[in-house]
C-alpha cells in the first residue's frame, strides 16, 4: 500500500511578495532615509548610480532597502544578477506614497524652520486710538504682513492703555501701542516709537482758532478735557505745565474715553484739549489745532511687550517694531 503524505513545510511566499512570513509586522514608523533610498533606486533602477546620488556605499544602500522590505514584510525591488533592478507591483504602489511622504516631511521641516525664524505664526496686537493717526502702527503692520511670502499673521484690536498693560502682563496680547508711562508692569518693557509735539485743539469758532500760535495765558478761561486713562500721566502733566506757564489754575471737564472723544467735545464747543500733533489727521468737524506759543510739551508713543518673550513670531514683530523706531529716529535726526 502506497501512502502519500502532504508536506508540512511552510510554502514559499516570496512569489507573492512576502520576504519573511515568520517576521511579525511592526507598527514602528518607517525611517525617512529608507524612503529616500528606495525612491532614488526606483528612479535610477541601478544601485550604483543611486548610491552615488545618495553619497552612500552600494552595500549600505542595499542594506537600507533590505531593512525597509523587512520592516514592511514585502519585496519592493526584484534584483536580478544579470538584469536591472525592477519594481515589484508592491514597489510601484509604494513608490507614489513614499514620494508623497518625503514631500510632506520636507514641507514640515520648512515650516518648522520658518516658524523658528518668526516667519510663520501669530501675534496679538492692541493700540490706543491716537496711535492709529501717527502712521507708526500701520508702518509696523505693513512690515509684518507686507512681504509676499510672509506667513506671519497679526490680530489687531483697540484697547485703552490700562487694559493693554494688564493684557500684556497676563499674556492676552503680545504687543501694545500706547502712550508712554513712567512705570510698566513687572516683565513688561517698551520702545519709543515716536516723540511728537502736543498741540492745542480748539473749536473752529473760538477766537483762539484765528491765532497762528496760542499763548498759555490765553487759555486762562478755557476748560480742558482729557482722556480718563491719561489724566494721571501725560495729559494732566501737560495741562499743569501750560497752566503754570500761563499763571492760572486749570479748569477741567469730566474725563472722556479717549482723544477722539475729547476732540468731539472740542468740536461741540464744550472744551479745549491738548493732544498729540498726529491727531491733526483725525479731521474732526468743528476742530482746529494750533501750536502753543510759549510752551512746548511733548508726548511719546511706545511699543510695549514682554521683556522675556519666547514666541518666535512675537519676537519677529518686536524686531520690526524696533526697526521702525530706529528708522523714525534717523529721519528726525537727519531731517
Amino acid at each position: 500500500m502506497i501512502s502519500c503524505t502532504r508536506s508540512l513545510t511552510r510554502p514559499d511566499l516570496t512569489r507573492f511578495g512576502r520576504t519573511d512570513p515568520t517576521r511579525p509586522r511592526t507598527e514602528d514608523p518607517v525611517e525617512l532615509r529608507w524612503l529616500e533610498s528606495f525612491v532614488t533606486v526606483a528612479e535610477e533602477l541601478h544601485f550604483g548610480r543611486a548610491a552615488d546620488r545618495l553619497h552612500l556605499a552600494p552595500s549600505a544602500l542595499s542594506a537600507q532597502i533590505r531593512a525597509l522590505e523587512s520592516h514592511l514584510g514585502v519585496r519592493l525591488i526584484d534584483r536580478g544578477r544579470r538584469t536591472r533592478p525592477a519594481l515589484t507591483n508592491a514597489g510601484l504602489l509604494f513608490l507614489e506614497e513614499a514620494r508623497l511622504t518625503l514631500a510632506q516631511a520636507a514641507r514640515a521641516q520648512a515650516v518648522g524652520r520658518r516658524a523658528g525664524r518668526g516667519e510663520l505664526g501669530h501675534a496679538e496686537l492692541a493700540y490706543v486710538a491716537s496711535a492709529a493717526f501717527s502712521g507708526v502702527l500701520t508702518d509696523v503692520l505693513s512690515r509684518c504682513t507686507g512681504e509676499p511670502d510672509s506667513g506671519l499673521t497679526v490680530q489687531v484690536r483697540e484697547l485703552e492703555t490700562p487694559a493693554q498693560l494688564e493684557a500684556l502682563a497676563c499674556g492676552d496680547i503680545d504687543v501694545g501701542f500706547l502712550r508712554s508711562r513712567p512705570r510698566y508692569p513687572a516683565g513688561v518693557t517698551a520702545t519709543t516709537l515716536l516723540t511728537e509735539d502736543v498741540v492745542l485743539a480748539v473749536p473752529d469758532r473760538s477766537p483762539l482758532a484765528a491765532l497762528d500760535a496760542v499763548p498759555a495765558a490765553g487759555l486762562r478761561h478755557e476748560r480742558f478735557v482729557a482722556p480718563h486713562f491719561d489724566e494721571e500721566y501725560g495729559c494732566r502733566e501737560h495741562i499743569q505745565e501750560v497752566a503754570g506757564r500761563g499763571g492760572f489754575s486749570p479748569r477741567c471737564a469730566p474725563p472722556v474715553r479717549d482723544f477722539i472723544a475729547a476732540l468731539t467735545l472740542v468740536g461741540g464747543g464744550l472744551a479745549v484739549a491738548l493732544v498729540p500733533e498726529s491727531l491733526r489727521r483725525a479731521r474732526i468737524p468743528g476742530v482746529t489745532c494750533r501750536p502753543l506759543a510759549d510752551v512746548r510739551p511733548t508726548t511719546r508713543l511706545v511699543g510695549a511687550y514682554r521683556r522675556d518673550e519666547t514666541s518666535p513670531a512675537v519676537r519677529a514683530v518686536i524686531r520690526r517694531l524696533r526697526r521702525a523706531a530706529e528708522e523714525t529716529a534717523e529721519r528726525v535726526t537727519t531731517g
